[in-house]
Parts: structure tokens; sequence; C-alpha cells
């Protein structure tokens, strides 16, 4: 039996060594999209010869990058409270995020950006692609119209118009991109859709593997990370996600978030903080990015993804908000839900204007909810504590 021992004593180091190197991995990922991380790779790239393009939104398909071998890189907004360039061109009390994403090209802090490639997600938005193709801060800015239906109709058109994207990014750049080339990026794209997947079904054990905030920053994450790389490391880490218990101060309540732009996962991290699980999301940064795959199919890769895009789960942008929200309830139930915190972002257009048909549908399924207005930077934090804390109080946890 002594001679068993060292042998045990061995073992265990061995597993609490690559328990710690695991978490050691784990952090590293989840703070990728952190300001001080998120540009690495953007400009290892550039170091190499390759072209950045940014994009800002979910609209985007970022295979037709990938297989041009251009580097898509998700533009965020600044972190500052201030945003006095952008106030020269827009209204300080217009919509928060576009107004933080103007000042961080104007103050250069994209200034490594070969160009942005813009859609009309909302009229701010378009306003955005107006005042940055006039500046001429940035070589290529090009606007990609996205339809607010998801008919066979507009999967056609929507084909043809991300046709003329791949057209302008040849001329641009003189690439070649391919139908194959684009077969190709979808199925690494998709196997990175399916990692996420993954990951999110853990998250509806009693005991999630990761916290709302860690499974925010491991999706955003896959905006700066070459995508290969980006797969191998979360195929790395999946084993041991299986078998974690995230350091959580409570189990429950369990929480859904419902935002766009929420694009700093700071925010999950105070709510987490007030005793409770953020167990699911329904952000444009979480969930939304990736939840349905491409597929395997025959025909045109164009049309295929036009038709990903278009179905994918939808924001409040498109013209069907009852399958938005039959979608969150459906999320709800399977993800055990107590409570859903609605946290749309000042001046954020659309989904201030699809709330009270929101919450009329939660009262009417219902699903315990609160809507707290936040800015787009990580502000008034005690007023989010306050509210969040009521709003646990009332679900009697």
């Amino acid at each position: 039996m002594s001679e068993n021992r060292p042998q045990q004593h061995v073992q265990s180091a061995d597993v609490a060594s690559t328990g710690a190197a695991a978490e050691a991995r784990l952090a590293r990922l989840v703070q990728m999209s952190l300001p001080e991380n998120r540009n690495a790779w953007a400009l290892a790239a550039k170091r190499q010869g390759s072209r950045v393009v940014g994009v800002l939104d979910s609209y985007v398909p970022e295979e037709i990058f990938h297989a041009a071998r251009i580097v898509p890189y998700r533009v965020l907004g600044t972190e500052s409270a201030e945003t006095p360039l952008a106030e020269g061109w827009r209204l300080p009390d217009m919509c928060r995020f576009t107004n933080h994403v103007l000042e961080a090209v104007l103050s250069g802090q994209v200034r490594f950006l070969d160009g942005m490639v813009f859609t009309d997600w909302d009229d701010d938005e378009r306003r955005l692609y107006d005042v940055c193709a006039h500046v001429k801060t940035l070589p290529f800015n090009y606007i990609l119209h996205v339809s607010r239906t998801d008919t066979p109709r507009a999967y056609d058109y929507s084909t043809m118009l991300l046709r003329r994207l791949i057209e302008a990014l040849k001329q641009q750049w003189n690439v070649n991109i391919s139908d194959q080339a684009i077969w190709d990026a979808i199925a690494l794209c998709d196997r990175a859709r399916v990692l996420q997947r993954e990951l999110y079904d853990l998250r509806r054990r009693e005991v999630p593997p990761v916290s709302g905030a860690e499974a925010l920053g491991i999706i955003m994450a896959s905006f700066y990370m070459p995508r290969d790389e980006y797969v191998a490391e979360l195929e790395a880490l999946m084993p041991y996600l299986a078998g974690r218990a995230a350091p959580l101060r409570n189990l429950s309540p369990r929480l859904l978030v419902v935002s766009d732009h929420l694009d700093f996962p700071r925010y999950l991290e105070i709510v987490e903080n007030e005793g409770c699980v953020v167990a699911m999301d329904d952000l444009d940064t979480g969930s939304r990015h990736f939840w349905n795959t491409v597929g395997e199919c025959n025909g045109d890769p164009v049309h295929a993804l036009a038709r990903r895009y278009l179905t994918r789960p939808p924001d409040p942008r498109m013209a069907f908000w009852d399958r938005q929200v039959d979608q969150v309830i459906t999320w709800a139930n399977q993800w055990d839900i107590d409570g859903i915190l609605h946290l749309p972002s000042l001046g954020g257009f659309e989904r201030l204007c699809c709330g009270p048909y929101f919450s009329r549908r939660l009262e009417e399924a219902g699903v315990p909810f609160r809507t707290f207005v936040r800015e787009y930077h990580v502000a008034n934090t005690g007023q989010l504590r306050t509210q969040v804390g009521a709003f646990l109080e009332s679900l009697d946890y």
C-alpha cells in the first residue's frame, strides 16, 4: 500500500496542474475581447501583410472575409464616457453605440483597419456609414442592405447583394473569392458555431460550467481570434468545461439577459454579483451571433449564407417581433429561467420601439421581467445593482 502513495500523490498533482493550466487557458480566452487584448491578432495579421476589415454587426457574413483571406474585425465603441469627436457629427443623445463607434474611428483607435463594412441595421448605423464615408478616415467603406424579412424572395435579393460585396472586395484589393473557398470558410465557421452551441447547452445544468460574463467573453473572443485557432482553443477546453463548476456567488435565480450591442461582459458581472446566474442570453454578441449553422448543401454558397444570416434568431430590427419573443420564451423554458432582464441601450431605437410589445408578451406568458435602460459604456452601475437587487427580491430568492 505504501508503494502506491507516491504514485497517487503524483497523479493528484498532475490533475491539479492540468486544472490550473485549463483555468489559465480559459481566462485568456474570456479576456480576448478586452481592449488591451482584442487588437493583438489583427495587428499580427497586418504585419504579415493581411488586410483587416471592420464589421459593425453580425449580419455581415464573416465567411466572405475568411474566403478572401481578409481578417474580419468586430468594431466596438470606446469605453470612455465622453464622445467629443463624435458629437461634432452626431447629437449626444442619439444611439450611444454608434456615437461610441464613431469616436473610436475619429480618435484613431481603429486606424489599423483597411476598411469597414456597415449594414442598415437601423437609421443610426446608416448615418454612421455616411459620416465615415465622408471623412474618409479609412480607405474602404461599404454598406450592405439587410432585408427585414426572411422569405425566399429576400434570400434571392440578399444573395445578389452579397455578390456585390464580394465584387467590391475583389476590385478594392484584387483578391480571389471562389465558391469553394466560401464553402471551406462555411465549414470552419460552422464548426465554431457547433462548439459554441455545445457550451451554451452545458449552461442548462443546475451548476453551469461558466458564468454569463465568461460565456459572453468566450463568444466575443471569436470576433478577434483567427477562426482556426479559436476552434482549436475551444475544442481543447470543452472536455474541461464539461466537468467545471462556475465560480458563482449563487446558482439561483437563473436569469436570461436580453439586449443589443452589449459589448462589455462587465455588465453581466455586475448582474451576477447581485446574487444570481445569467444562465442564458438573447444578445447579438452572444446566442444570436452563432445559434444556427449554414449546414451542408449543394448549390450556391452565397445563397446559403444569405439564408443563414436572415434566419438566425431575429433582432428587433426584423419585421417579426412575435418570433423574437417566441424564441426568448422558448429559451426561458429550456434553460429553466426564473426571470428575464431586459437591458436596452439609450438611443437604441429598434429595441426601445419593440419594448412595449416585448413586455406585454412576457406578461401574457407569465414570465417575470425587468427593464433597465443602460448606457453603451459601463455606467450607472449603482442604479443597475439596485434594479437587479429589487428584481431578484421580487422573484422570492
